[in-house]
């Protein structure tokens, strides 16, 4: 587990924001997240083993899910095979100092490869049984998913509407003149995370994997109440039932979504902390208690960060007393801990071949009506 001694803010409440004692994820540090015994691998894990812990301890919960292993390999080849586009966010970034002709002959580059995907995507859609659910919805979501991505490329290459600059709220007309003499990057309207959000989603419904309305989460110990709202929630196709019972429905949560990249490459020795920054630690263990008692996994619970096109899985584990015994203020005697992944790019075609049988096995999951019971 990360533990540094020298960290001095272990033993003392960090929690500053927020009012009347309410307190969000968001003003969580790692530091506050230590208190409750809940820490982070010191570096990532083998992305085969990650997947194959979650896998196991989905089937563990659900004994009498079905086997989803032919249709999850069969639309893992068809995304490796027909959807292979792959762009860097960053270095369509750079292209913005081309001169306007240029940057739209290499957009009608990548448009021509998009649409190219989208077409072979459609031919092989032609050898599909359309009876079948599934199939029927592989097609329209790769669709989606290209056109976002062109909407995505085409917001990162050209400025802001003519005439925005310089009307902008706090600009002085007597130096409008000026503006010609700012650098390039700077009349750039960065994508904001709204759009991240929903390009994360179009994302997941390329693995049959459909946003639920997303609920907040309210706790209070250590004297505090503390609240925690996911961006997107993945939950189960539960059988209908009637009557009032907690129930564990959440596959998949996007804890955070970021307009800012992940700050280093998939290096496997790589912390989380080094590639999100000190400050999200404490947000993304928050989210991830905050979710184990509705969670499919629970006492354990699923979840991803998500950075503009960049995503990390996070998984807690931890004895389901643990949870119990941080919620009364007992004292704690077990620990939770954290894995997580390298980072992913939903941009990068090798990138979306690794992580699809995985992502197609979670779609399964959630559009598989499975009892309540998990006996």
């Amino acid at each position: 587990y990360i533990d540094d001694l020298s960290d001095t803010d272990y033993c003392e409440s960090v929690l500053s924001g927020g009012k009347d004692g309410n307190f969000p994820a968001s003003k969580w540090k790692y530091s506050d997240l230590k208190q409750i015994n809940i820490f982070f691998d010191e570096k990532p894990e083998i992305y085969e083993d990650f997947m194959m812990e979650v896998k196991e301890d989905i089937l563990k919960n659900y004994p009498h899910c079905p086997d989803f292993s032919k249709c999850v390999n069969t639309f893992t080849h068809l995304l490796k095979e027909n959807v292979v586009f792959s762009y860097d966010l960053e270095n369509i970034r750079e292209l913005r100092k081309h001169m306007y002709k240029n940057k739209v002959d290499i957009e009608q580059e990548m448009i021509k490869d998009i649409q190219g995907d989208v077409q072979k995507s459609e031919n092989a859609e032609k050898n599909f049984d359309l009876k079948d659910m599934l199939s029927r919805r592989w097609f329209p979501a790769v669709k989606k998913f290209a056109y976002q991505t062109l909407k995505l490329i085409k917001r990162s290459l050209y400025p802001i509407e003519e005439g925005a600059v310089t009307s902008r709220i706090g600009i002085d007309p007597s130096k409008q003149k000026q503006s010609e003499e700012i650098e390039c990057a700077e009349v750039y309207e960065a994508v904001d995370e709204e759009f991240f959000q929903h390009f994360c989603s179009i994302f997941g419904q390329l693995f049959f994997l459909e946003p639920d309305a997303v609920k907040r989460k309210t706790m209070y110990f250590n004297g505090k109440t503390v609240s925690s709202t996911p961006d997107l929630a993945y939950s189960l196709h539960l059988e209908p039932f009637a009557g009032v019972t907690d129930i564990q429905d959440t596959i998949l949560f996007v804890i955070e979504v970021k307009r800012k990249p992940v700050r280093m490459k998939t290096s496997v020795s790589v912390s989380l902390e080094e590639q999100v920054g000190p400050r999200v630690l404490g947000q993304v263990g928050l989210e991830l208690f905050a979710e184990t008692n509705f969670s499919v996994l629970k006492p354990n619970s699923l979840g991803i960060i998500c950075m503009e096109t960049k995503f990390i899985f996070v998984y807690l584990r931890m004895p389901e007393d643990h949870c119990v015994n941080v919620l009364l203020g007992a004292p704690l005697e077990t620990k939770g801990k954290i894995s997580y992944t390298r980072s992913f790019d939903m941009l990068n075609a090798e990138d979306r071949s690794k992580i699809a049988e995985f992502l197609y096995f979670l779609g399964c999951v959630q559009n598989c009506r499975i009892p309540n019971s998990k006996i």
